[in-house]
C-alpha cells in the first residue's frame, strides 16, 4: 500500500514532479522569453530614447541655429529688397499679368537707347514735358515759350490758375503713379504740380492753335513769340516716350476749360462745347499731321468715338489711331486695270482651288525666306498704295501688293522709333502692330532700287535724304524688332503665289501689257498700228477681189 502508495505517491510525485518539471520548464522558457523580450523591449526603448534624444538634440541645435540666424541683422538695403520681392509677388494675378495693366511712363529700353544712331531720336531737341528732362540745361530757352502758351490757354478758356493748381495738387499722387519712380525722384509735390500745370496747358493750346481753321496758326504762334521752326520742334518733341505727360492730366485741365462766348458776360459760357473742341483738337492734330485730312473728314465719328477714354499718354493715343482701320477713300480705276485685276483674281481663285496650301508654312512663316521689292517685281507683282494710311492696311490680291503710303522724314522716324520703344516696354501688353509693320517694310526694302520703286508707285515719299539713307534706316531698325508673324496673312499669300509658276507667267504678261498701255502715247500708237494693219488687210482683200473680177472678165 505504502509501496503502491509510495509508488503511487512516487509515481504521482514523479508525475507531479515531471509535470512540475514540465511546467517549470515551460515557465522557464516563458520566463526566458519574457526576459529576452523584455530585454529587447528595454534595448529598443533605450535605442528609441537614444535616437529621440539625438533627434531632440539635433532639432535643438537647428532651432538654435535658426534662432541665431533670425537674430542676425540685415542691412536696410537687404530688408528693402525682401519687401520689394514680396510685393512683386502680391501684385501678380493668376494669369501672371500685373494687377495694374496700365503701363507707366518710363525710359526707352536699353536695346534701342544704346544704339548711337537712334539715341538722338529719343531725346527732345527744344521742349521738355514732364519731369525727366525738366532740368536739362539745353532746354532752358523753351520754358518761356511754354509759359506763353500756358498763359494764353488760361486766358482764352477762362481758367483760374489757383483753381487748376489746386486740382492738380489733389491728384498729384495719382499723377506720380503714372511714372516710374526714378523719373520724378528728387521733385517735390509743389514743383511737380507747377510743372504739370504749365506743360499740360502749353500742349493743349499748341494743338488747338495748330488745327484752328478760323485763324492763321502761323500768325497766332507769332503773336505768342513762337517762330515757325520752334513750332515744328514742339510738334516733334510731343511724341517722345520719355517726354510724355499722363493723359489723365490733360483731361483734368480740360475739365476746367470754359468757352467764353462773344458779346456776353464773362460768367456766361458753354463749357461742354469747349471741352469737346479741345478733345477734338488732340485727335485732329495727329490725323492732320501723320495721316490725311480726307481720312479725318470721312471718318470723324469713328476717330472720335473714344475721345472720353483715359489713355496712357499722347503717344499711346496716337499709336491707337495709327493702327485703327478707317474707311478707304474712293479712287478711280481705268478699264484696263479693272480687266487685268479681275483676270488675275480669277487665276488666284483657281490656284487656291486646285493647289493645296502648305500648312507648315502658315504655321511657321519665319522659315520661309522673304522677297524684297526687286524679287516681287521680277515675279510680275504690281505695287500700289493702299486706300488708307493705317499700318495694317496691307493686302495682296490679283497679283497686286498694296502698302499704306508713308512719308519718310525726321519726324516720322522719331515717331515710329518711339512707338517701337513703347511696344517693347515690359509692362505694355500689345500685338506689336507697329513693330510688325516696320519689320515688313525692312524685308521689302533691301537696296536703293526698292526705295526708288516705292517712290514711283507713290507708296513712299523720301524727305530724309538719299535713298541709301532710307535703306540703312529700315535695315537698322529691323534688327531690333520682334514682329507678330500672325499679324499679316499677306506673307503666306505671297508665298503661295510663288509656288505657282504658271500664275507668275500670267501675271508677268498682264503686268507688261498694263505697263505698256499705261502711257497715253503707247495706247495711241497701238491703236494706230491696229488701224494701219486693218487698212492694209482691207486694201489687200480689195485688191485681190478686183484681180479676181478682172481675171473673170478676161476669160
Amino acid at each position: 500500500m505504502s509501496v503502491e502508495a509510495s509508488g503511487g505517491g512516487a509515481s504521482v510525485d514523479s508525475s507531479d514532479r515531471s509535470g512540475g518539471n514540465n511546467v517549470s520548464h515551460e515557465c522557464r522558457i516563458g520566463i526566458d522569453q519574457i526576459k529576452e523580450s523584455s530585454y529587447q523591449r528595454s534595448s529598443e526603448q533605450e535605442m528609441m530614447q537614444f535616437v529621440s534624444s539625438e533627434v531632440v538634440n539635433k532639432i535643438g541645435r537647428l532651432a538654435d541655429e535658426e534662432s541665431s540666424d533670425q537674430n542676425e541683422e540685415f542691412s536696410e538695403e537687404e530688408n528693402k529688397w525682401f519687401v520689394s520681392l514680396v510685393k512683386a509677388l502680391e501684385v501678380v494675378n493668376k494669369t501672371g499679368r500685373p494687377a495694374n495693366a496700365k503701363p507707366k511712363i518710363q525710359k526707352v529700353p536699353s536695346m534701342l537707347r544704346n544704339n548711337d544712331k537712334f539715341k538722338k531720336h529719343f531725346e527732345p531737341k527744344v521742349f521738355s514735358f514732364g519731369p525727366h528732362y525738366h532740368q536739362h540745361p539745353t532746354l532752358e530757352m523753351a520754358k518761356q515759350i511754354k509759359d506763353n502758351l500756358a498763359a494764353d490757354f488760361l486766358q482764352q478758356n477762362g481758367v483760374k490758375i489757383e483753381d487748376l493748381y489746386r486740382d492738380i495738387k489733389k491728384q498729384i499722387n495719382k499723377l506720380k503713379e503714372c511714372y516710374d519712380k526714378d523719373m520724378y525722384d528728387g521733385y517735390g509735390d509743389h514743383k511737380l504740380a507747377r510743372m504739370f500745370l504749365v506743360d499740360g496747358c502749353a500742349i493743349l493750346q499748341f494743338m488747338y492753335i495748330f488745327v484752328d481753321s478760323r485763324e492763321n496758326p502761323e500768325m497766332q504762334f507769332r503773336n505768342l513769340g513762337i517762330k515757325t521752326d520752334y513750332a515744328v520742334f514742339l510738334a516733334h518733341d510731343l511724341l517722345l516716350l520719355e517726354n510724355q505727360l499722363p493723359y489723365h492730366l490733360l483731361q483734368l485741365i480740360i475739365q476746367r476749360a470754359k468757352y467764353i462766348m462773344p458779346h456776353t458776360r464773362e460768367d456766361e459760357f458753354c463749357s461742354t462745347s469747349k471741352k469737346d473742341k479741345l478733345l477734338e483738337s488732340i485727335y485732329k492734330f495727329f490725323v492732320y499731321r501723320f495721316r490725311t485730312r480726307f481720312e479725318w473728314y470721312k471718318n470723324e465719328y469713328e476717330i472720335l468715338k473714344d475721345r472720353n477714354d483715359d489713355h496712357v499718354h499722347l503717344l499711346d493715343l496716337w499709336r491707337k489711331k495709327l493702327i485703327q482701320p478707317l474707311q478707304p477713300i474712293a479712287k478711280k480705276r481705268d478699264l484696263i486695270e479693272i480687266i487685268i485685276g479681275w483676270t488675275c483674281f480669277l487665276f488666284d481663285k483657281l490656284n487656291h482651288f486646285f493647289l493645296k496650301c502648305n500648312r507648315d508654312r502658315d504655321r511657321f512663316p519665319i522659315l520661309v525666306p522673304f522677297r524684297n521689292i526687286g524679287k516681287l517685281r521680277e515675279a510680275g507683282i504690281n505695287l500700289k498704295p493702299s486706300k488708307t494710311s493705317c499700318v495694317s492696311d496691307i493686302s495682296f490680291s490679283g497679283g497686286t501688293l498694296k502698302l499704306p503710303p508713308i512719308v519718310v522724314l525726321e519726324s516720322t522716324v522719331r515717331m515710329f522709333l518711339n512707338m517701337l520703344a513703347y511696344e517693347m516696354c515690359p509692362d505694355f501688353h500689345n500685338e506689336f502692330e507697329v513693330s510688325t509693320y516696320m519689320w515688313f517694310m525692312d524685308k521689302l526694302i533691301d537696296r536703293t532700287k526698292d526705295v526708288e520703286e516705292l517712290r514711283e508707285k507713290n507708296i513712299l515719299r523720301n524727305e530724309l535724304g538719299s535713298d541709301e539713307e532710307v535703306v540703312k534706316l529700315f535695315n537698322e531698325i529691323g534688327t531690333h524688332l520682334r514682329p507678330n508673324y500672325e499679324y499679316y496673312a499677306v506673307k503666306s499669300d505671297i508665298d503661295n503665289y510663288f509656288d505657282n509658276k504658271g500664275l507668275i507667267w500670267i501675271h508677268k504678261v498682264t503686268h507688261d501689257i498694263h505697263q505698256y498701255f499705261k502711257r497715253r502715247w503707247s495706247l495711241l500708237a497701238f491703236i494706230a498700228a491696229l488701224l494701219a494693219l486693218a487698212s492694209t488687210i482691207i486694201q489687200a482683200v480689195i485688191t485681190f477681189l478686183a484681180y479676181q473680177a478682172d481675171s473673170k472678165k478676161g476669160n
